[in-house]
């Protein structure tokens, strides 16, 4: 506990001293800014000067965004990491500081092999080569978290090893404590408070103790595998969880060039536009129909394999939806891709999460003047993906916050569109996606699709009945409290009855009362309606209720007319 206690504590100190320096290299920067000091008199200038020996500072004029990367590189592996997120949270930061965090790199000094070797066999337990049959000792790549090595197993197949850099874990948690003390100050100061320091932290640690546990990249590899398992196109590297654990991961090694390889990829003859379909499409299935997705397909975490076939690779970083959260998000997507921007904004607001002062109404007019913008400009000028990355910054600017899985789903976006101009520079995403989506709408009223939901909900339902008398008689005591009295249904039924004797009008009442009650009553049980206008999110139980009771009283009243 004493050596946790210390070895916080000096981190702390060397952040905190990090942190002291940027300041002062900010205000020195500031007084040797180019525009300002060729009007100041000679005394300013010497005074300047003098300050900046005081301080024992570097004469820069950097602006304060190149000097908060360079911070971030300084202090290494985990604000390293912590830059890269923050450069997709356009929605929290100014598109200055965001522009010069994406120049971070990951890229750092190889660890020695005697490393890599103690890492691999503290983890199993066993001599390295009773693990591989062959070992490369030279790195394909070293990041700030792990480092990647060509190997073959005793079975015969080639093999790519991520290996752990010895001590990253206690050094990221370490980090991440200190980050929470600051959030928690930071939380204090009004100006800041907006910004939801303690909530971007949790988000932080969240992805970043889930891409230190090499096991859970192995099972997103298993998920994408399974969720691709009908699309040859696309493919993902087997892992072989024999050679697998917390610090390393074994996974098939597949040949493929990268998407911007342009030259190589002339010279094969390979087919761009499909290869940037074939990409697109994959993206929208993760996102639109799975919920599950990866959170950065830039290309270098991709390749094209076979002349006509996608490879996605680095799955360590993914974002998930809930059902309800994917449901909002794939129709706010279908009405922008169709042009039904009314509709498209109404879901969006669905995805949001208010702050104290929100201001739904300033988030509306803007996003209508950013979609109008879009709509009537090319899309090499303004995309898609560019525009829902907006509509995210539009949204914190009025305190409509979006969960990071969201703002994970727009840099996707926008990463692929990416990928797809390299590959395809006439590529359109709302054009190439249309034909997908306009599929999955369809798929989402498909009888068969509710058939199967009801099917599952069954045990639900009858626990539901079994409730029902009590959620009925308590619905009534606060309807009857409301001076609105229900009771004339019955009446009127009981009246029907005895004049023809006929039960269809009591069966309609029953049915339009229970769907009301079904409409009203949270924890319905059941899939509810998904993609249709104007009823989304009504339980399905209570739409046939409702459906059953009016057709029930409609036909009541035709057997009426024919009997008289």
């Amino acid at each position: 506990m004493a050596i946790k206690f210390y070895n916080e504590l000096r981190r702390a100190m060397a952040v905190n001293n990090a942190v002291i320096d940027l300041a002062l290299d900010v205000f020195v920067a500031r007084l040797y800014q180019q525009r300002g000091l060729g009007h100041r008199s000679f005394k300013k200038r010497l005074a300047a000067g003098i300050i900046r020996r005081i301080l024992r500072r570097q004469k820069t004029a950097a602006p304060f965004p190149v000097q908060f990367r360079r911070t971030l590189e300084r202090l290494g592996p985990t604000y390293v990491k912590l830059g890269q997120i923050l450069s997709l949270r356009e929605d929290m930061l100014p598109e200055r500081i965001t522009r010069e965090l994406r120049k971070l790199q990951s890229q750092v000094p190889p660890i020695s092999f005697a490393e890599v070797k103690r890492v691999i066999e503290s983890e199993f337990n066993l001599p390295l080569n009773m693990i591989y049959a062959e070992f490369n000792p030279e790195p394909i790549a070293a990041a700030s978290l792990a480092q990647a090595h060509f190997a073959r197993l005793k079975t015969g197949e080639r093999v790519v090893v991520k290996v752990q850099r010895p001590g990253i874990q206690r050094l990221i948690v370490d980090d991440i404590n200190i980050m929470r003390r600051l959030a928690a100050l930071m939380e204090k100061i009004p100006g800041l408070r907006e910004y939801r320091p303690a909530h971007f932290v949790e988000e932080f640690a969240s992805y970043t103790m889930r891409e230190l546990d090499f096991t859970q990249e192995g099972k997103h590899a298993d998920i994408f595998r399974q969720n691709f398992a009908d699309h040859n196109d696309v493919i993902f590297p087997r892992i072989y969880w024999d050679y697998t654990s917390r610090r390393v991961l074994t996974m098939e090694c597949i040949d493929g060039l990268k998407p911007d390889d342009s030259k190589k990829l002339k010279n094969l003859g390979i087919n761009g536009p499909k290869i940037a379909a074939i990409g697109a499409k994959a993206i929208m299935k993760m996102l639109f129909v799975d919920g599950f997705f990866h959170g950065d397909p830039h290309p270098g975490n991709m390749m094209i394999v076979d002349r006509n076939k996608i490879c996605f690779i680095d799955l360590g970083m993914i974002g998930s939806f809930a059902p309800e959260t994917r449901r909002n998000m794939f129709l706010y997507y279908y009405f922008m891709v169709i042009k039904e921007f009314e509709y498209a904004t109404k879901y969006l607001v669905n995805l949001t999460e208010r702050g104290p002062h929100a201001d739904e109404a300033g988030f509306r007019r803007e996003l209508a003047e950013a979609i109008k913008n879009w709509s009537g400009a090319n899309f090499k000028e303004y995309s898609l993906g560019r525009l829902i990355f907006d509509t995210m910054n539009i949204g914190a600017r009025h305190q409509l916050y979006f969960h990071g899985d969201l703002v994970l789903s727009s840099k996707a976006i926008i990463t692929i569109e990416a990928v797809g101009a390299i590959l395809d520079p006439n590529m359109d995403l709302s054009e190439v996606s249309r034909p997908m989506m306009e599929k999955i709408f369809q798929e989402q009223l498909s009888p068969v699709r509710f058939g199967k939901s009801l099917l599952r909900a069954l045990p639900d339902y009858l626990e539901f009945l079994e409730n029902l008398p009590r959620t009925i008689l308590k619905t009534t005591e606060v309807v009857s409290n409301g001076k609105f009295q229900v009771e004339f249904l019955e009446a009127k039924a009981n009246e029907k009855i005895q004049k023809k004797k006929d039960y269809l009008p009591v069966f309609s009442a029953v049915l339009l009362v229970s769907g009301a009650i079904f409409t009203v009553t949270e924890g319905v049980p059941g899939p509810v309606v998904q993609s249709f206008l104007g009823l989304t999110g009504m339980p399905l139980l209570a739409l046939l209720s409702l459906a059953g009771g009016i057709f029930a009283g409609l036909w009541s009243l035709v057997r009426g007319e024919e009997r008289d």
